[in-house]
């Protein structure tokens, strides 16, 4: 699944809306085109942040990602 949201603003603006969303993120209660945003507490998360800058683009990126299933190899040998 994957569901993103788009939107253009003011740095105030973008403030305002990141401070409500981890707010409902907290809460359980952050949905992205409906769907129900959550985090698991029982899994090892990785988070990274990104920062580029340049003459031509900026951008900030906050990223958490956990594994939901592991991936076995299958051996063909017995």
């Amino acid at each position: 699944m994957k569901y993103q949201e788009k939107y253009v603003g003011s740095k105030e603006e973008l403030f305002t809306f990141l401070k409500e969303n981890y707010s409902k993120l907290m809460k359980d209660l952050l949905e992205i085109e409906g769907k129900k945003v959550k985090i698991p507490e029982d899994k090892e998360l990785e988070y990274k942040i990104k920062y580029e800058n340049d003459e031509f683009e900026g951008s900030y990126a906050v990223k958490i990602t956990w594994v939901n299933k592991e991936e076995f190899e299958e051996d063909d040998e017995f």
